[in-house]
């Protein structure tokens, strides 16, 4: 009974500082697993830390790894972190598909091999271990967050975590100093710099921009405003291209699921949606544009169907993007 009460106790103070549960003490620890086993309440997320199952279930996925790695952080106090948990704690917009259920640390050696299940160490140099604390947690400072992520990530989930810093008032000078000093991944980090744009929107559009890099094709411009000749009204296109036949093509990001995500749509129903936009597009002719694609998340991951889109309303590509990949 005794056991039961600090395993209630120990969940309890866990829960309501954001992080997952854990005891240095043995006896707790065996309550904690035999609670699992009892009735499956609790979840393991990673070994020796423990968290409600249907509270853990209510987390999206950057919350399960900021929950884990507060609770490492306790655990272990010299760790830094760095990666996907910097850049949440930073507020950097980056993809969730970064939060894959392992944690990220510094590490002073190449081999970044743990022993520690869901933990992955990653190579910093000594003169790059930076550090500053977030919201209790030990992580790399801005600056090089965005240069590590940058190494440690593919492009298209690195581009947006620098788009991002920009956006908050990061400076590209600074940026592009530490990337300067760096010994190991200042080609990846440099790529990313060279097309960092703060004028991106949001995360979901600089990945989509990130693949039309990777692809090959003309960069767009961004948040190009074009003007209702009939209403004077302003609208703001995602993407816009000049086309080589003196035409203008937009593109426009869907990748929310606006047509079902109530918090996108402002509640309102599908049909209105569905209006709004025909209305939209029918502004933008107006306003000189000749072209207008839309593409969505599962278009941008899969990327030919994004290809095949921008091909079909003549954005030119490089030749060579063909077989580069």
């Amino acid at each position: 009974m005794k056991n039961h009460a600090r395993v209630n106790r120990l969940i309890e103070e866990a829960m309501a500082e954001r992080r997952c549960a854990f005891s240095p003490i043995e006896s707790e620890n065996a309550a904690l697993r035999r609670r699992i086993a009892e009735d499956g309440g609790l979840l393991r997320p990673a070994r020796g830390l423990y968290v409600p199952s249907d509270y853990w279930n209510g987390l999206d996925p950057f919350e399960r790894s900021m929950h884990m790695a507060r609770a490492m952080a306790r655990q272990h106090p010299k760790w830094v972190f760095v990666g996907n948990i910097a850049a949440t704690a930073h507020g950097f917009e980056h993809s969730w598909k970064l939060h894959d259920g392992t944690v990220s640390i510094a590490s002073a050696y190449h081999n970044g091999f743990c022993r520690i299940a869901k933990v992955r160490r990653v190579y910093i140099p000594e003169q790059c271990m930076s550090v500053e604390v977030v919201d209790g947690l030990p992580v790399l400072d801005k600056i090089r967050t965005v240069l590590n992520c940058s190494v440690q990530y593919d492009f298209p989930y690195g581009l947006p975590i620098a788009d991002s810093a920009l956006r908050q008032g990061i400076g590209r000078r600074d940026l592009s100093a530490g990337c300067s000093a760096m010994r190991i991944g200042y080609a990846q980090a440099a790529r990313v710099l060279r097309y960092a744009d703060g004028a991106s929107e949001n995360g979901g559009e600089s990945m989509c921009r990130a693949v039309m890099i990777d692809e090959g094709f003309a960069i767009p411009l961004l948040q190009t405003i074009f003007v209702d000749s009939e209403t004077g009204r302003r609208y703001r296109a995602d993407f816009a291209w000049r086309l080589p036949d003196g035409r203008i093509a937009v593109g426009e990001y869907d990748g929310t699921q606006k047509y079902v995500d109530p918090q996108m749509t402002g509640r309102r129903s599908v049909q209105t949606v569905v209006q709004m936009e025909r209305e939209r597009e029918e502004a933008l002719r107006r306003a000189g544009v000749s072209l207008i694609v839309r593409f969505t998340y599962d278009d941008v991951i899969e990327r030919v169907p994004l290809v095949n889109k921008l091909l079909r309303v003549g954005i030119p590509r490089s030749s060579s993007s063909i077989h580069r990949r």
